[in-house]
């Protein structure tokens, strides 16, 4: 197997043998374990846990060999492509170490956090407190592994571009593309700010602390997505200048992950903004003001996702022919 593909599935077998020794430690400790709320349904709590636990285990597992199966198909399919395989390899490689602190996050212990039906027709919260239950090896054991398992896949990485840095530099006319991402961010910050200047404008003087506030989550939302962004733009200016090489190509990959994953993040801000304002500020907001940010924001992602394919396939080209022309 390639050196990008048989990384996750040692470290996910690791994880599955892991939590599995974890949860039959839990097992036994449960009927025994201090109760801290809701004792009545500690029979219902302790029943649920080891179909919770077998499922979540089961996720884990599948998240690995999805990893794996990703991983090769990159490998494998784009062997003969170098600008789509830095490209894949960067934006597969981001989303697993990504997806490493999820793993830790969502185990089958201390991520037990179910609710139950209570006699009385409503719901009541876990009787236990998952950590104080959770072998004291445990968590320290898991992140060790899942640092690993992330440190292995740098080095993966690092194999695949010192394999590829003989491939000659061509400039890609698409490049400039990795501008819009930025462009897009700036039109969204800018449609917010207008739209509040006119409700401020119109508005009756007074006390707008919860306009203010809103704003600037907004703001601080966006400033997470810009830096991502801000990434791209630059390796479209180095693309342009330097050309193709696989650096680049693997951290436009990196980026373009990170940036669609702020961009959510972004959403969420706007969506909240002016949501509880009750001093009457919003209702001179113009009524094209969630319209246009929200389509702003679900353009930059469609854009993006197109932008990457285009820039693999016109580098594919490029580096081909020039490492052809070269021999």
């Amino acid at each position: 197997m390639g050196k990008l593909t048989w990384f996750p599935l040692p470290f996910g077998l690791v994880v599955v043998v892991v939590n599995f020794f974890a949860v039959r430690d839990v097992k036994g400790r449960l009927p025994t374990g201090p109760v801290e709320a809701n004792e009545h349904i500690v029979p219902q709590a302790i029943d649920a846990f080891i179909p919770f636990a077998q499922g979540r285990i089961a996720l884990l597992g599948a998240f690995f060999i999805a990893a794996t199966m990703l991983f090769g198909l990159v490998e494998f399919g784009l062997s003969r492509r170098p600008a789509g395989l830095m490209l894949g390899t960067g934006l597969l490689s981001a989303a697993y170490m990504a997806a490493m602190p999820v793993v830790y996050v969502l185990n089958p212990v201390t991520g037990y956090d179910a609710e139950f039906l209570d006699p009385s027709g409503g719901y009541a919260t876990m009787p236990f407190d998952m950590g104080a239950l959770s072998p004291p090896w445990y968590l320290p054991l898991l992140g060790l592994i899942l640092v690993t398992a992330a440190i292995a896949q740098l080095l993966a990485v690092r194999g695949v571009v010192r394999r590829d840095t003989a491939l000659p530099p061509s400039s890609p006319w698409n490049a400039w593309l990795l501008m819009l991402p930025l462009a897009f961010l700036l039109a969204f910050a800018a449609a917010n700010l207008v739209s509040d200047q006119i409700a401020r404008s119109a508005a009756h003087p007074g006390s707008f602390w919860e306009a203010d506030y809103a704003l600037r989550l907004m703001l601080q939302m966006w400033a997470f997505a810009v830096v991502p962004a801000a990434g791209l733009a630059l390796h479209g200016i180095l693309l342009r200048r330097h050309g193709v090489r696989p650096r680049s190509l693997l951290l436009v990959g990196v980026f373009t992950v990170v940036y669609l994953l702020t961009l959510p993040l972004v959403a969420w801000g706007n969506l909240l903004m002016y949501a509880d304002e009750q001093s009457g500020f919003s209702e001179h907001l113009p009524g094209w003001r969630e319209e246009v940010t929200n389509g702003i924001l679900a353009a930059a992602a469609l854009v993006q996702l197109a932008t990457v394919p285009l820039l693999a396939r016109r580098g594919k080209t490029q580096m081909t022919g020039a490492a052809a022309a070269s021999k």
